[in-house]
């Protein structure tokens, strides 16, 4: 298969060229199939982050282990979405994950 580019954000928008040069995104490669992989990790992502906008306003939101079920499950959806890119990214992209540490930090806070 044939392999496209495209840039993620760290904010977990996907574009198919760089749009911002202030924006510091991550350059992948990937199929058809790979980029399926991605938006499921993306719209994981930014699924939880609607329920954390939401849980400001409940009574969930001062209860210590429901916040930590959120802090965690939030921690796996970024930890997807970095070895993702990780995985399918340029050489470049890849040095600059591994210079961040990101992957081993979120490692550790996760039950992976």
């Amino acid at each position: 298969m044939v392999r496209e580019t495209y840039y993620v954000t760290p904010k977990g928008e996907l574009h198919e060229t760089n749009i911002d040069s202030q924006l510091n995104s991550f350059e992948i490669k990937a199929n058809r199939e790979e980029l399926i992989q991605v938006e499921r990790v993306i719209e994981k992502l930014r699924s939880q982050k609607y329920v954390q906008q939401n849980d400001f306003f409940s009574v969930n939101h001062y209860k210590e282990k429901e916040v930590d079920s959120h802090r965690n499950w939030t921690d796996e959806a970024i930890y997807d979405l970095y070895r993702i890119v990780h995985q399918l990214g340029t050489p470049e992209t890849k040095q600059k994950i591994e210079e961040m540490g990101v992957l081993s930090a979120l490692n550790h806070n996760t039950k992976k």
